[in-house]
């Protein structure tokens, strides 16, 4: 495994703890202020508002498993390919998600922070 490949599977590490503990300052510290987040839903969200979200209870990851995962290195950023399984209380409801995401993390400021990440619903199963 690179060092690119470790780092990016200790950042998504990290990323899948603060969602599954619905830690927002966690969370926060790897969100870039331009957060693009699309879940498989076709739902978009902000960094604040994926933050607000998940500190109001509005969407609680019970479960959360990203793998396998694929990293490609371009340039300052990492392009990240995997596939997300959760199960996510939204609404009042327990939901089953699959989906297969894109995410892009690039270094600022001597940091890595999540710019971009997007879903495309899969068959659960």
């Amino acid at each position: 495994m690179s060092a690119a490949d470790e780092e990016l599977h200790a950042l998504e590490a990290r990323r899948r703890d603060a969602m599954l503990a619905g830690d927002v300052l966690a969370l926060g510290e790897l969100l870039a202020p331009e957060l693009r987040y699309v879940h498989s839903t076709g739902t978009v969200d902000s960094r604040e508002s994926l933050l607000h979200k998940l500190a109001a209870g509005a969407i609680a990851y019970r479960e959360l498993e990203l793998a396998p995962l694929t990293v490609t290195p371009c340039g300052d950023a990492l392009i990240v390919a995997g596939e997300m399984r959760a199960q996510v209380l939204r609404g009042g409801e327990l939901r089953q998600v699959c989906s297969s995401y894109l995410a892009v993390w690039r270094r600022q400021d001597l940091r890595w922070e999540l710019a971009a990440c997007q879903g495309t619903a899969l068959p659960v199963g």
